[in-house]
């Protein structure tokens, strides 16, 4: 399980010597991190989601008999100061969660892309973009070498935007090309950027950017792995957002309508990472924190390496 700041997912698999076969996959917008900047702490209403979350996944545990399970969570809950209350809670119903540092969260995205992308470059760069914050990771193969936490994400941002009462477009982009310049400061001059270098984008935004891009009318997973979007595309498709409204936006296709208030925010963000690192364009993965959770634990639990074998033909 991957409980982030937007939403909780949830995997399992059924090993069979090296084989995976995916017994079910689900998600849940909950939005852990609503209001948690104002607040410091969770609301209410997203501690009620969550835990009706938790009990949806708690039943499809149950349902399929699965023996070993794991739970992270991220950003929203090192920063709530009720995340405790939370987590007691969720014991109580049958989940143990670990709260994970930015860097485990990171080593644990790097992961889920790599496995999802065929072809990399050697030296490539990670972005994952959540509800409050958006790690990037300069990689070598499977290993990350450098690494910076963004101390914004789609949810996060916007909450700020409207709080500051900007109405304007460019009001939009230029707080968070703040907020990456602040967060990646001094990061570019530690990367070797000589020769090809792609940059893999993970999360919720990325795999909603792939499938609003390609119209799907049924999210699928095949078609949003491995996803090439420029940025000039990318800055067209902000500019076609942010130019709806909230209803116009929650029937667009490949737009999931509880995201439809935070996808500019979260699109925004990429658009200032992929500019401050002078690249042209992005790869989408749909894999991530879950796919690399996934990967783990077969390979803890099961005494083998997961990658070849296993884990890379798994869709969520």
């Amino acid at each position: 399980m991957d409980l982030g700041s937007q939403t909780f997912r949830v995997a399992g698999v059924e090993m069979a010597g090296a084989d995976a076969v995916l017994l079910f996959s689900n998600r849940n917008n909950v939005r852990m991190g609503q209001s948690l900047a104002v607040r410091g702490a969770f609301s209410g209403g997203a501690m009620k989601r969550g835990l009706i979350a938790l009990e949806e996944f708690i039943r499809l545990l149950t349902q399929y008999r699965v023996s070993l399970s794991r739970a992270i969570a991220t950003e929203a809950f090192r920063r709530a100061s009720n995340a405790r209350t939370f987590i007691e809670k969720a014991k109580e119903i049958g989940v143990r969660i670990e709260v994970v540092s930015p860097r485990q969260e990171a080593a644990l995205a790097v992961s889920g892309a790599y496995l999802t992308v065929e072809e990399i470059a050697p030296q490539w760069i990670m972005v994952d973009s959540g509800g409050a914050s958006t790690e990037v990771v300069s990689c070598h193969g499977q290993q990350a070498l450098s690494f910076r936490s963004i101390d914004t994400g789609a949810v996060s941002l916007v909450e700020e935007y409207w709080r500051r009462g900007s109405g304007s477009v460019n009001g939009l982009i230029a707080l968070a090309r703040s907020k990456v310049e602040a967060g990646l400061e001094g990061f570019r001059s530690r990367i070797p950027m000589h020769g090809k270098v792609n940059m893999v984008a993970t999360g919720g935004t990325a795999t909603t950017i792939a499938a609003v891009a390609q119209g799907l009318e049924c999210y699928d997973p095949r078609k949003v792995r491995g996803y090439e979007i420029t940025h000039f595309r990318l800055h067209e498709l902000y500019c076609k957002m942010v130019q709806m409204d909230i209803g116009e936006r929650r029937r667009v296709k490949g737009l999931e309508p509880e995201r439809a208030d935070i996808f500019p925010a979260g699109i925004a963000i990429l658009l200032e990472v992929i500019r401050y690192l002078g690249l042209r364009k992005i790869i989408i993965s749909d894999g991530g924190i879950l796919l690399g959770l996934l990967a783990a634990s077969m390979e803890k639990e099961c005494k083998f390496y997961a990658e070849s074998s296993s884990a890379r033909g798994i869709y969520l």
